[in-house]
């Protein structure tokens, strides 16, 4: 269980000047767990890392702290060994990263000029029309 949730370094960089910008831009999110740290029997600090990339335009950087409450004996043990969580903990953590750093990021792309990183609801709701569209048209 997710006890804690801090953010502790923000980046924002545009590259190139709004007008020059691309009319079909990337984005991409990405959400990393750098370090696992246990600080009790139930108790661990994870270091994260969530980045937005804009393909040749820009970055958005947010840097912290998760402080996880629960099974660190398994958590420790799978990191140490293979370098990653157990599903189930993996699925809570990346969720409440991305949960909390999306909706910074949207503010910080504003205060740069870049795009927000998400899709604008008419261009998720075309491709999902399409994608179904598309579906269908296997069945005719």
């Amino acid at each position: 269980m997710i006890k804690t949730f801090r953010i502790d370094a923000v980046e924002a960089k545009r590259f190139i000047e709004p007008e020059n910008a691309p009319k079909e831009i990337r984005i991409d999110n990405n959400s990393t767990v750098v370090s696992i740290t246990q600080i009790n029997n139930d108790q661990a600090r994870l270091d994260f890392r969530f980045t937005v990339t804009y393909t040749g335009i820009g970055m958005i950087a947010i840097e912290g702290i998760i402080l996880y409450e629960g099974n660190t004996k398994e958590l420790m043990s799978e990191w140490r060994n293979k370098h990653r969580m157990p599903d189930h903990i993996a699925q809570e953590v990346h969720g409440t990263i991305i949960n909390n750093c999306v909706i910074e990021s949207v503010v910080l792309a504003k205060e740069v000029h870049l795009p927000p990183p998400i899709p604008p609801p008419a261009q998720f709701m075309n491709a999902k029309k399409e994608t179904h569209k598309r579906d269908l048209e296997g069945y005719a």
